[in-house]
């Protein structure tokens, strides 16, 4: 087996960082947004963020050669409590393992853990909450359910429902703060709306679906899931269990310039056309480098931009491939993600965004003995385990420069 100088390097040479590329490849955000661990106060549970709350006002014309009376604009450090973001465990076979080290302690081929999956799930995982709410909601009861173990579902953004419902996955059900359903496993998944699951439980209409052990009634640190773009982008508080303390412990009704823009139209679908983009970009505080959109948006837009034959077809962002829109001269990319919800363009300045996390660069921090080995031998059996985490959350500086679009009319395929 290994010794622990390999062991460690196996673990922080090659499965770290596989656990990362996952992460760049199924969410853009992750990738671009800035990673911060120097601002962490509390022991590491949390994070100062600075707000911009009120502007200096200290400019005007004169008539006279007096200058203005000096103003400070207000910047508050407000306190962002770190999330249990991911805790996961990875499972070894011993004789894998030890064939692997071949009797010379080389580390294991990446690819191996690669056909575990997990990263492609702690990438899916993590892509969501980025791109959600900060309630951990994964879908919503279509229906009651009696004694049965077909669960229906709908989902507030995506016409797809079960996006996020994966067989295996462990799942608890709530209505508001009672539990209905604790720690059941999904059997199958049936439709874009419908799940199995592993034994008939029964459920109110409407309740909440969310993983295992997530729920919570505070947001304080280590509890629930990290805020996202949803939760950010938004003219509102965001929803529990946040809305109590409000977006960073900033209410609205407090602080009105702590408000994104949106731009919605009640619910009723309509075309994606230049207008509707320029109103976006006209509104007086928005100032994004970057819009998310979907795939379906993506392909509505790069044909609006082909009637126009000396328009390019492509922009960057990074390394990341979009398509361009053009507004005051400015190139801005529209970046598809494979997260964004259904309908919706999220328009976002980078600068303003920080991914708070106590691992360099994001990467996961593994659990280890105090001999410094990381495998963990399981009782009885030729198996090992591996326990690690992310302890991370999303902070802004300003919110009343992003925008939403929504209610923007997809191709039906």
């Amino acid at each position: 087996m290994f010794d622990i100088a390999t062991e460690q390097e196996l673990f922080y040479d090659y499965i770290s960082p596989g656990v990362t590329v996952e992460f760049k490849k199924k969410s853009k955000s992750w990738d671009k947004f800035k990673k911060d661990s120097s601002r962490l106060i509390l022991q590491g549970r949390a994070a100062l963020q600075k707000v911009m709350v009120e502007a200096s006002q200290s400019a005007r014309a004169a008539s006279d050669s007096r200058y203005p009376d000096p103003q400070e604009s207000t910047v508050t450090e407000t306190v962002l409590f770190l999330k249990r973001a991911q805790m996961f465990t990875m499972k070894f076979d011993g004789f894998a393992l030890e064939s692997a080290a071949g009797g010379k302690g080389a580390a294991m081929d990446p690819e191996e853990f690669e056909k575990k999956g997990l990263f492609v799930t702690i990438g899916d995982q993590l892509s969501r909450q980025i791109m959600g709410d900060g309630s951990g909601r994964l879908a919503q009861a279509n229906g009651l359910g009696s004694a049965t173990a077909t669960l229906v579902v709908d989902h507030p953004y995506y016409a797809k429902a079960t996006k996020f419902l994966k067989k295996n996955k462990v799942i608890d059900i709530y209505d508001g703060a009672s539990q209905e359903v604790n720690s059941i496993k999904i059997a199958s998944v049936d439709s874009l709306v419908q799940v199995t699951l592993a034994s008939t439980q029964t459920w109110s209409d409407d309740a909440w679906i969310l993983d295992e052990d997530v729920f919570t009634t505070s947001e304080l640190a280590g509890k629930g899931e990290m805020m996202g773009m949803m939760g950010i982008i938004s003219d509102a508080d965001p929803p529990y269990p946040n809305a109590s303390a409000g977006l960073q412990g900033l209410l609205v009704a407090s602080y009105p310039i702590w408000a994104a823009n949106v731009f919605t139209n009640g619910g009723t679908l309509r075309p994606l056309g230049e207008d509707l983009l320029d109103q976006a970009f006209d509104a007086d505080d928005v100032d994004v480098n970057v819009m998310l959109i979907t795939k379906k948006i993506r392909r509505v837009w790069a044909s609006i931009l082909r009637n126009y034959k000396d328009f390019p077809t492509k922009a960057m962002w990074g390394g990341w491939v979009g398509i361009p829109y053009y507004y005051d001269g400015r190139e801005i990319p529209m970046v598809p993600d494979n997260f964004v919800p259904d309908g919706h363009i999220l328009g976002i300045n980078e600068d303003d965004v920080t991914i708070h996390t106590t691992g360099k660069n994001g990467e996961p921090t593994w659990e280890a003995a105090r001999d410094g080995s990381i495998l963990q031998k399981v009782p009885l059996k030729n198996e090992f385990v591996a326990e690690g985490h992310i302890f991370s959350n999303v902070g802004i500086s300003q919110r009343n420069t992003f925008f939403k679009i929504d209610d923007i009319q997809e191709p039906s395929k």
